[in-house]
């Protein structure tokens, strides 16, 4: 099984988590939120985030979704990961979340693609998405 960890700043992976639920109505399966308190050190989380990885199973994999890439919370990441066990992707909006969870039964580089397309399409200019949709053809 694939697992999706939240990597955050304190109070956006538990928003994320909610979010999950309003739309399920229950949080998936393998579904880690791992945020990173004001007072609390880096090492705290750093060792957090290892025990989820030294626990990895055979055929289990860590998707790491973080919010924002050079912060304190993408910095816990460590540089030298399992190669083909772990991936972490930067940028999480819910568009990513949806499609990392929509894709990662199909193993872990899905769920990586997944994430990076969820995020990419969820950002629009609605108003001038909108105001292509309205123009009539040429």
């Amino acid at each position: 099984m694939i697992t999706i960890v939240l990597l955050t700043h304190a109070g956006l992976g538990e928003a994320f988590a909610a979010a999950l639920r309003h739309i399920f109505g229950t949080l998936p399966p393998a579904l880690v939120v791992l945020e990173v308190l004001p007072d609390q050190a880096p090492e705290a989380g750093r060792r957090r985030l290892w025990s989820l990885l030294e626990n990895l199973g055979e055929d289990d994999g860590i998707l790491i979704l973080n919010d924002l890439y050079g912060a304190t919370p993408a910095n816990l990441i460590p540089a030298i990961l399992p190669e083909g066990r772990v991936a972490a992707v930067s940028g999480l909006n819910l568009a990513m979340l949806l499609r990392a969870l929509s894709r990662r039964g199909e193993g872990l580089a899905a769920a990586r693609r997944g994430a990076m397309e969820g995020g990419m399409e969820g950002i629009v200019d609605i108003l001038a998405h909108r105001d292509a949709q309205a123009s009539p053809p040429d």
